[in-house]
């Protein structure tokens, strides 16, 4: 009998089938294919039509058998579909087609090592000799830096794409402390093409990257992406890896290297392998976090929630979080409770309309306390898309400072990759589900700094809707699988003074 096999040629971003029979691209198609959220319904629709054979049925198949091309698939899933053809009994020949070139350092970059931890160290070495992969590092870790001397070591020009213009301008100034000025372009800085191409570094969200030109796409020999997590999202998978073709070193660094939905695998298309981890317990042994204080305050029995629309942005999640203002006093409780503690606070919303609510009630005894001493900005502020960024500055750099604001309230734009290292208490007034914004938001307490013991979140169980009661159960299941976190679920809202007084008023450091 002769041996089955499967051959695969493999370039940067696509992987060939050359020879592999109809039984195993169908198993390698099927294990290469991921449910949207539609496939469901699209299923009771065929079924109920007798037309199961008509139309698309919800699924991403990842594996394209185009008629006049070889079957292709996402070059990152090879690992994947390897193991599966030799569980299979199938022999596997690879062709790498992938030719690495030769970096070297500038003159300019020959001195001086970015980073001095060691496991930051150690992440440099594995890419460096890899040329491409993920570093799953958790929030506080060190990530930014730790690419940035990879590309030190590389030198060579990078494309480095950010999920938010904040977190691109915070790179930014980064990369400048380090290298200087011209060596980084900021796309939103709105450069020349000129500019752009002869740059060390281009640096720009994801949606800026779509609209650069094949010009500056061919100048570049290296891609870092932020937040991989992200990775899973059409603009990467349809947009910018398909024009990157040419790019053998390519890189992504997130702390949460997992989705929350079932699209996983369009993720680990593109860039599959974690070459270097690192675990929170490590970085809180090594004192780089802070043990992290939880309490889950229950919601009063408030009249039971109906939402008016299917979805949580205009249903249950609206009014059973968003615009509930027995919820949102529940969240103005704890701020102001903390504040009064020493406690550098955070608070965490899903829409503008939670964001001024809270913003006018915690104003109220905040401003009692105090008093307006007229300076520019007030106590509590709220920082949304509506302020300008120029004003958002202004409005962080108080705050950070301990100068007039002394509460801040935000959306995700003070989410994942916003470096508040003396925050040390977050009221999680969002009220969502999805783990990897969850984490991402969470560790933004988390940070060690000098005098900072402990850090507090307060989040909230929701008993008035059926589905914010699941998602309530959702985020306390995360909280305990945090090794870091030590969870307290409270006997009701009159247990929480209490509780914050008996932790003492362990705050972040004076500036």
């Amino acid at each position: 009998m002769l041996q089955q096999f499967v051959w695969f040629r493999v370039y940067n971003t696509w992987t060939e089938i050359l020879q592999a029979d109809q039984y195993i691209l169908k198993i390698l198609s099927k294990e290469s294919s991921y449910p949207t959220n539609a496939a469901e319904l699209l299923k009771w629709q065929r079924f109920n039509n007798n037309s199961l054979e008509v139309g698309w049925d919800g699924w991403i198949r990842l594996l394209r058998t185009p008629k006049t091309k070889y079957p292709y698939f996402p070059t990152g899933l090879v690992p994947r579909l390897t193991r599966i053809c030799k569980k299979l009994g199938y022999e596997v020949h690879i062709e790498d087609r992938r030719q690495r070139p030769q970096e070297g350092f500038p003159e300019h970059s020959k001195n001086g090592v970015i980073v001095d931890r060691d496991y930051q160290l150690e992440a440099v070495k594995s890419a460096v000799k890899l040329g491409r992969g993920v570093l799953d590092m958790p929030p506080r870790s060190g990530k930014t830096r730790t690419m940035i001397e990879i590309h030190r070591q590389f030198s060579l020009p990078t494309l480095w794409i950010a999920p938010t213009v904040r977190i691109v301008d915070q790179t930014a100034k980064v990369i400048t402390e380090f290298f200087g000025k011209n060596y980084v372009a900021n796309v939103g800085d709105k450069l020349g093409l000129e500019v752009l191409k002869n740059s060390r570094i281009v640096i720009c969200t994801a949606s800026a990257a779509i609209k650069l030109s094949e010009e500056i796409y061919a100048t570049r020999e290296m891609l870092i992406v932020d937040e991989w997590h992200h990775g899973a999202a059409k603009t990467y998978t349809k947009d910018v890896f398909p024009k990157c073709d040419h790019i053998y070193f390519r890189f992504g660094m997130t702390g949460t290297h997992f989705r929350s939905g079932e699209d996983a695998l369009a993720m680990h298309g593109l860039l599959s392998d974690v070459i270097y981890k690192v675990s929170t317990p490590f970085l809180l042994q090594r004192g780089f976090l802070v043990p992290t204080k939880v309490a889950f305050i229950p919601m009063p029995a408030y009249p039971k929630v109906r939402g008016v629309g299917k979805t949580f942005a205009s249903g249950h999640g609206k009014h059973g979080i968003h615009v509930h203002k027995g919820r949102n006093q529940l969240v103005t409780h704890a701020a102001f409770y903390l504040n009064k503690m020493g406690r550098k606070v955070l608070i965490l919303v899903g829409t503008k309309a939670q964001g001024y609510m809270i913003q006018k009630m915690l104003s109220q005894f905040i401003l009692n306390d105090t008093g307006n001493s007229g300076y520019e900005f007030q106590p509590v502020e709220f920082l949304s898309t509506d302020v300008p960024r120029h004003k958002q500055a202004r409005i962080l750099d108080s705050y950070l400072s301990n100068q007039e604001v002394q509460v801040l309230i935000g959306t995700s734009l003070l989410g994942e990759g916003v470096d508040l290292p003396y925050v040390d208490a977050l009221v999680y007034a969002r009220g969502e589900k999805a783990e990897v914004s969850l984490r991402q938001n969470w560790f933004r307490v988390c940070t060690a700094i000098e005098g900072k013991r402990n850090a507090i979140i307060v989040d909230f169980a929701d008993r008035h809707n059926r589905n914010l009661l699941k998602h309530s159960h959702d985020r306390l299941d995360a909280y305990y699988t945090e090794p870091i976190f030590s969870t307290t679920i409270l006997q009701d809202v009159n247990g929480f003074v209490p509780w914050i007084e008996k932790l003492g008023q362990e705050s972040a450091p004076k500036h």
